[in-house]
């Protein structure tokens, strides 16, 4: 079975794990593994990275995995924000499903 039980549970959950688990601590870690031997990413780049994946991005990756999934989604555009606001202010009935250890 899946990590969520139900879309409600992975619009809550997912795009607050997203924005948690995408810091500019594991963008580095991540390149440093992929990085040629005596080479290591710069740590403007995960800067960078941690910029480009806020609120609206979550918004945009959930949206987007919508799409993917389920042929559509119930967040109109990527620009809108309210849909996903609305969705994890649902929180409060839905339990908490933590992200990466």
């Amino acid at each position: 079975m899946g990590k969520y039980a139900n879309h409600e549970e992975f619009g809550v959950n997912a795009p607050i794990n997203y924005r948690e688990d995408t810091t500019s601590r594991s963008f580095l870690e991540g390149m440093t593994i992929i990085a040629p031997p005596g080479m290591k990413p710069r740590v403007g780049r995960g800067r960078k990275f941690e910029e480009k994946t806020d609120f609206r991005a979550s918004a945009r990756w959930h949206r987007n995995f919508d799409i993917a999934v389920f042929g559509g989604s119930d967040i109109d555009t990527p620009g809108s924000d309210y849909k996903q606001l609305n969705l994890e202010s649902k929180l409060n009935g839905i339990k908490r499903i933590p992200g990466r250890p």
